[in-house]
């Protein structure tokens, strides 16, 4: 299997999918309702965070398959993956729990912080297993009372999906093409029949959502196929597909198998090695501090321009994203083959994705 070169996309991709998150949230939280032009079937703001967390899981099922295919044992891939996630969390908690929540919390300060309300939402989304959004008194007064984050939910499925793909391949099941095969098309048929927004008007995101992890997970291990015949379905299975979405109802069975392609094959392009690249990788910060820093903008500025107060929280959220990343997650990233076998030197350097 062909692994991706260090200089690619994918950060770019992340970045501008945990933007759409905040631009999402940020007409439910004020209270807004969506512009015209964001009103549509194609082009809808409530649906826009959706789509980015599908972005996210394609993306996450590409790159951390292939980090399984270049070590495939157990522990060590679990100790990467971890060491990804669970020190960001531990920032983002933390910051939202004795920051954010202490100011903003009607509360007195030892009420709050002996809340049994406190402590699950401290102890439950650092399980990485159990999410919790909301803290005891705070933003009463604003559209969404009570939550603090409102994207934690998803770090559990996504942190499920990277332990059933672990149990695959330590019961060898990546290691058999037609299993592996036969069981991602089981699921995503599972998925377009009887969990698809198209034939049952519900979004089941527990379902929905590994099923563009799997995707993902399926292109990283047919990779040299899909380098191979990307251009052709660039040049013919695209359109057909953008035609199937604009032009027919099935909108969100042709989002399932335009995305993960697109996704994939933008992000494996070349980068050129720039400040952004030097930079490192926020997205993942500015997931997690979006929700919060909106909240707060809003109970701050309660009656600040809805576009000026969005400009605001993207502009917080993406310094707190460069912060998280350059004091917390790159520091814990310095650990993460701490178990691991050593590799050849070409294969050193090679992005272990979240």
């Amino acid at each position: 299997m062909k692994v991706i070169n260090h200089q690619n996309q994918f950060d770019k991709i992340r970045m501008l999918a945990a933007l759409g998150v905040i631009i999402s949230h940020h007409f439910s939280l004020t209270g807004t309702q969506g512009p015209f032009w964001l009103e549509n079937r194609w082009l809808n703001w409530a649906f826009m965070g959706g789509v980015s967390v599908m972005a996210f899981l394609c993306i996450s099922g590409y790159l951390v398959t292939q980090s399984w295919c270049r070590e495939p044992r157990f522990f060590p891939y679990l100790w990467k993956r971890f060491v990804r996630i669970w020190p960001g969390m531990l920032g983002s908690v933390s910051i939202c729990v004795f920051v954010f929540g202490l100011i903003f919390t009607a509360l007195p300060t030892g009420e709050f912080l002996q809340s049994p309300q406190t402590r699950r939402f401290f102890l439950s989304n650092l399980t990485l297993v159990i999410d919790y959004n909301a803290l005891p008194g705070v933003f009463l007064d604003q559209p969404v009372p009570l939550v603090m984050n409102g994207v934690y939910w998803t770090i559990p499925m996504e942190f499920m999906c990277y332990l059933v793909l672990g149990a695959l391949g330590v019961l060898g099941v990546l290691r058999i093409p037609l299993l592996v095969n036969a069981l991602a098309l089981a699921y995503i048929a599972g998925f377009l029949v009887f969990a698809n927004y198209d034939f049952t008007g519900q979004i089941r995101h527990w379902i929905e959502y590994p099923a563009f992890f799997i995707a993902g997970s399926w292109l990283a291990l047919h990779n040299d196929w899909f380098q191979r015949n990307a251009r052709r379905i660039m040049t013919f299975a695209v359109p057909l597909l953008l035609i199937v979405y604009f032009f027919t109802p099935l909108t969100a069975t042709a989002r399932f198998f335009l995305l993960p392609v697109l996704i994939v094959h933008i992000g494996n392009l070349p980068a050129r090695d720039s400040w952004f690249t030097r930079l490192g990788d926020p997205s993942f910060g500015i997931y997690l501090y979006g929700f919060p820093i909106a909240q707060s903008v809003i109970a701050v500025f309660p009656h600040l321009n809805f576009w000026l107060s969005l400009a605001l929280t993207i502009a917080l959220s993406i310094a707190a994203g460069y912060a998280s990343w350059m004091l917390i997650e790159s520091r814990a990233l310095r650990y993460k083959r701490l178990f691991a076998r050593k590799q050849p030197a070409s294969r050193l350097g090679q992005p272990d994705a979240r």
